[in-house]
Parts: structure tokens; sequence; C-alpha cells
């Protein structure tokens, strides 16, 4: 426990400033687009969370490449340290989840707020109604974010892997790793065999689907069926492009 405490951190130590940066800009940009776009058409609320949302999807992957970009050129936070290599890579992508989940939050409580004080959702939907509105909400947006944080450390990792091997032309290689990537990622979703493994376990839903619609902010999630199998596939992929970036970087800092 007190290893994790530590990494936490030093992570916190090492990107607070760009953090608080970050919000900043990101707040002021959203006051300014919002601003100027309200003149074109009626209400701010809807552009402002829109935009709060793309810089919340993107906040995790960004927060852990800013760190992982840090420390790429210095071999003794990789070779000297007393932590495995999971435990480092760990705490910078258990750290951006966190993060990116506090920001998600606030994007939540902020059209939870919106529609209590200032629309009339909740008189229309219900409290419990909305509150798993909300929840689908977030959820959703998190989960879209941890995938992009993971797809995004893979590739940075494949990037700089080919790098070291080769110093011209490792952007055009890279390019090549990443196509054939998503051809093969695309021939085993339309195999049989996943086909068979992914619909393994059918899970009831609800039958209606999730809208929310508060001023000018609208967001529906289409009634969809949910599998054990592939709630399972899409774990383990998201495990193994983890362990694959660390046994990747691993080598490479090894060599």
């Amino acid at each position: 426990m007190n290893t994790w405490k530590g990494l936490w951190k030093k992570e916190w130590q090492m990107m607070k400033s760009w953090l608080f940066a970050t919000l900043v800009i990101a707040v002021l940009l959203i006051l300014l687009v919002s601003f100027a776009l309200s003149f074109l058409a009626e209400g701010m609320f809807g552009t402002a969370l829109m935009m709060w949302i793309l810089i919340v999807l993107c906040m995790p992957v960004s927060l852990l490449l800013n760190s992982m970009w840090i420390e790429w050129k210095r071999p003794d936070v990789w070779l000297h340290s007393p932590q495995s290599i999971l435990q480092l890579f760990g705490s910078k992508v258990l750290f951006s989840a966190v993060v990116g989940f506090i920001s998600m939050l606030v994007a939540g409580i902020a059209l939870a707020l919106y529609a209590s004080f200032v629309d009339n959702s909740f008189a229309e939907v219900g409290v419990v109604g909305f509150a798993k509105m909300i929840y689908s909400f977030v959820s959703s947006l998190y989960f879209g974010a941890i995938m992009l944080m993971l797809i995004g450390l893979f590739l940075a990792v494949v990037y700089r892997t080919i790098n070291s091997y080769v110093r011209r032309g490792a952007f055009f290689l890279w390019l090549v790793a990443l196509f054939a990537s998503l051809w093969l990622f695309q021939t085993v979703l339309e195999s049989k065999l996943y086909q068979q493994i992914a619909h393994l376990g059918k899970l009831n839903t609800p039958s209606d689907a999730v809208e929310i619609t508060v001023g000018n902010f609208y967001f529906i999630e289409n009634n969809t069926t949910f599998y054990v199998g592939e709630i399972l596939m899409v774990v383990g992929f998201m495990a193994f492009l983890f362990l694959s970036s660390a046994w990747l970087f691993e080598k490479k800092v090894r060599l």
C-alpha cells in the first residue's frame, strides 16, 4: 500500500502543474467559445457541456502520455526503481483514470444541477429516472475515455519501440503496424469464433432507451443487449493493451 501511495504522490507532484494549467485553459476556452456561439444559437449550456465532454474524453490519455513523456528518457526511473514495470505503469494508468473519472463527475453534476434549478427535467422523469440517465451518461463516457487511454498508451509504446531500432522511417513503420493491427482487429471481430464467444450469457437490460434532454443539450443511449462473453472479451482486450504495453516498454528499456 505504501508503494502505491508513494507512486501516486510522485505522479501528483509531477503532473499537478499540468493539470491546473489544463483546467484553466479548458474553462477559459469553453467560456469563450460558448459565449461566441451563443450569438448564433440560443443557450450556452449545451455547447459548454459538449466541449467539456470532448475534453474529458481526452483527459486520461493526455495526462497519461504527458506523464510518460516526462520520464521517457529517464532510465533511472525504470532501471533502478525497486518497483516492477506493472506497478510503475499501473500507477500512471490508475492516476489518469481517477482524474478522468473526477472530470466526468463534474460534467454529470453540472448537468444535474442545471436540470434541478433551471430546467424542469426532474418533473418529467422523476429523480430516480434522471439519476439513471446521469449514471448511463457518465459510465458510457468513462468507458470510452478508458479505452481511448489504453489504446493511446499501446500505440505510443509501439512507436517508441520501433523508434529505438529504426531511426529513419519509424513513423511510416508505425503506420504500417497500426493499419495491420486494425485489419487484424476487424478480422477477429468478424470471425465466427468471436461471435460465438461474445454472444454467450445474455443479460437482461431495460426495455426503454436512455434519453436526456436538458436545455439545448441532448444525449441518448439506445437500448443495447449485453452479453457476458462480450464483456469478458472487452475486459480481456483492455488487459492485453496494458500488459503488452508494459512488456514492450520493459524490453525496450532493458535493451
